[in-house]
């Protein structure tokens, strides 16, 4: 995939914001995860933690609240127990 960047630690996506649903952005994850080897950190990573992040990005984006940065999303292998709780309840504020 042109718009992925994986590593075993990070799995940075290009211009995120524009995939919105759960479903779709599970689908993304999917097949990034068939394109990679399992080392990388998208395989090694829970699938509804990533999504979780993801969404939390798209709403910052969406209240226009550092766009130039919440455009793309990190979603690195490794989270602290704080930014992991502040992503879930981001992203239930997030309704697509």
């Amino acid at each position: 995939m042109d718009n992925v960047i994986t590593t075993p630690t990070n799995t940075h996506i290009l211009d995120s914001a524009l995939i919105r649903s759960k479903a779709d952005m599970r689908e993304f994850l999917l097949k990034v995860r068939a394109e990679s080897t399992p080392d990388m950190a998208v395989c090694r990573r829970d699938l509804e933690s990533m999504v979780r992040e993801w969404r939390s990005h798209n709403f910052f984006y969406l209240c226009h609240v550092f766009r130039s940065r919440t455009k793309d999303v990190d979603l690195e292998l490794c989270q602290t127990w704080c930014r992991e709780v502040f992503c879930r309840v981001v992203s239930f504020f997030y309704f697509w």
